[in-house]
This record gives structure tokens, C-alpha cells and sequence, in this order.
């Protein structure tokens, strides 16, 4: 996908499985950007949210999102158990969050707001110079901005409109960034709070270490890494879901330096720093985030096994969830 006109040309061919919803577009200059999803299956089903492109110069992330959901399209136009397996789930991709910093291959939008820096939540203790969010300048990364921008309202707009007919949503928002490992965080990113489902997270991180016992995550709360202002999925965790839904944000970040430890070169590369730039390196990665993504497809389709309130709340599973995630039984 090399241009804006690809992107459009390939998200209308998609229109006779999915439903295509343009949200709005994005003006900069003379250029004009759809916001883009597109939605399989039964809305008032378990949901899985896939993001990508959220931040431009991560180009991974939007490929990996196109490449998941071509090849799930494509299966579904032969795939029997696949099609009845949507009668019982919903699959929403947002291939495309930030389609001019994507293009532009720059890490923020149009006004140069770094996206997620961009919602009205706050730390609640202090965060890095900078990398924690700011508004000193658009000019510098990290950049909050001073009101919510177009695409942070397409996102937290989508994750409404789910969870207006969904009561079960995990989202996947695939990054890159730093780090010898493939990371998945969950919340918080503003706080050290514990996060209030951590419960059913673990269930279901556990069904998935059963299932895929050589799995290649590392798996812990974002705010173990750093803590960030303005979050957007801390944001649609509190103030959008509801106190009775199951709502599983998590990020993907991908450890780019799993590419650059072996060429080493792409380090003088505008992208080098946070993507594959090798084609065989760029399709490993592409299809080494397959399995996860069909295990979360399924533990939707079961959602009742990790969600069983008897089973999530139980004193066991309480323990058993801080003293993996938070290292106490506080």
C-alpha cells in the first residue's frame, strides 16, 4: 500500500463480506483522508478491535493490521467454520488510524499531535520529560495537543458504538517500539493502579499459555514501562465502558530491535528505527502475530470460560493475578 488511492482501492474491494464505515475524513492542505473501519459478523457478539497506524513512522503496525485483515476476508470466502463463527463474534478493524502520518511517514497527525498522548486523561503521578505527553510545542514528539483530534474521535467513537451493543471487547493496537521482545501491555498507562479486570485478563492470558505454551509475548501492565498522560485507551476504559461490560484494552508493541540487532544499517533509515526494512523480516512479522490473533478470535467465540463471574472473582484468582502482574498480593 503506497498511496492514499491503494488504500481507498482496497478497503471498497472489501465491501461484499464487511461493512465499510467511512467515519470522516481528515483535511490537510489539498489532501483529504478517510477514517476507515470495517465490521464482520454480529454486533451485539464478543468483539475483537484491531488497530494499526495509529502512530505513522510505526508503519508495521498498520501493515500488520492490512495483512490480518486480508487474509480473514479471504478466508471468509471459503472458510464454512469461520463464517459460522461470526454469527457468534464481531471482528472490527481500524487498519488505518492515522492515514497522513501514515503517508507522511511521520509519527503524529496532520497538526503534528501525537495521538496517543491525545485524550483528556492525566497521569495521576508525574511522567518522563516529554515522553510522557506535553504541549510545549507540535514540533516535538509527544506532543498532546490542546483538544481532541479528529482521529482520537474515530477511534473512541468505534469503541463506543461496540460497546453500545457489545458487552464482551478486547482490542488489539499493534506499535512498534524499543525492546528485544514482542510486548502486550494492558492498563493502565497514566496510573500504577491495579487494573480493575485484572481477573478475567488473567484467565485469559492463562488459556492462552495452556494453549500456546512457547509463546513469544512478554505480558504486563503498560505502566511498568513508563506512564504517559492523555492515553486513549485509558480514556475509553474509564470513561466509556460501562461497570458491567468485559473491556480488554491491549497494546502490541512490537520490539523493533529484534530487527535492527540483525542490520544493523537500518539504523541511518527514516523507518529503520521502528520497522522491519528487509522483505523476509517484514513477513516473518507479519505472520508471527497470526496465532494470537486467531486464539483472541476464539476466546471471544468462548468468552464465557474466562468470564464466568463464579470462576474471575474468586479469592484464588485474585491472588494468583497480582503476584503475576504486580509481583504482591497487596
Amino acid at each position: 500500500m503506497k498511496t492514499l488511492e491503494d488504500f481507498i482501492a482496497k478497503y471498497q474491494s472489501y465491501q461484499d463480506l464487511a461493512t465499510v464505515r467511512v467515519h470522516s475524513h481528515v483535511q490537510y492542505g489539498e489532501q483529504s483522508f478517510p477514517l476507515v473501519s470495517l465490521h464482520y459478523g454480529n454486533p451485539e457478539a464478543p468483539t475483537l478491535l484491531f488497530v494499526g497506524g495509529i502512530h505513522g513512522l510505526e508503519r508495521i503496525g498498520a501493515q500488520l493490521s492490512l495483512s490480518l485483515l486480508n487474509s480473514f476476508h479471504q478466508r471468509l470466502t471459503w472458510d464454512q467454520p469461520l463464517k459460522d463463527m461470526l454469527q457468534h463474534v464481531q471482528v472490527v478493524f481500524i487498519p488505518l488510524a492515522n492515514p497522513y502520518g501514515y503517508f507522511e511517514v511521520i509519527r503524529g497527525n496532520g497538526n503534528g499531535v501525537d495521538l496517543m498522548r491525545n485524550s483528556p486523561v492525566e497521569a495521576d503521578e508525574k511522567v518522563n520529560f516529554l515522553l510522557g505527553g506535553h504541549r510545549l510545542s507540535r514540533k516535538i514528539h509527544w506532543y498532546r495537543g490542546s483538544e481532541m483530534q479528529q482521529e482520537t474521535r474515530f477511534i473512541t467513537d468505534t469503541v463506543q458504538d461496540i460497546l453500545k451493543k457489545s458487552n464482551c471487547l478486547i482490542s488489539i493496537d499493534a506499535h512498534s517500539g524499543f525492546g528485544f521482545r514482542d510486548q502486550l501491555w494492558f492498563p493502565f498507562a497514566g496510573s500504577r493502579k491495579e487494573f480493575p479486570l485484572l481477573n478475567e485478563l488473567y484467565l485469559f492470558f492463562e488459556l492462552f499459555r495452556q494453549s500456546h505454551p512457547y509463546h513469544i509475548y512478554k505480558i504486563e501492565p503498560q505502566s511498568k514501562n513508563y506512564l504517559t498522560h492523555g492515553d486513549i485507551w485509558d480514556h475509553c476504559f474509564l470513561n466509556i465502558r460501562q461497570p458491567h461490560q468485559i473491556f480488554l484494552p491491549l497494546t502490541l508493541e512490537m520490539g523493533s530491535w529484534i530487527w535492527v540487532k540483525k542490520n544493523p544499517l537500518q539504523l541511518f533509515s527514516k523507518t529503520g528505527l521502528f520497522n522491519p526494512i528487509k522483505e523476509h523480516r517484514l513477513n516473518r512479522t507479519l505472520r508471527r502475530h497470526r496465532p494470537f490473533f486467531d486464539f483472541v478470535l476464539h476466546s471471544l467465540a468462548s468468552s464465557d470460560v474466562w468470564t464466568s463471574r463464579s470462576v474471575a472473582q474468586s479469592f484464588l484468582t485474585n491472588e494468583r493475578a497480582r503476584m503475576k502482574y504486580y509481583g504482591s498480593n497487596k
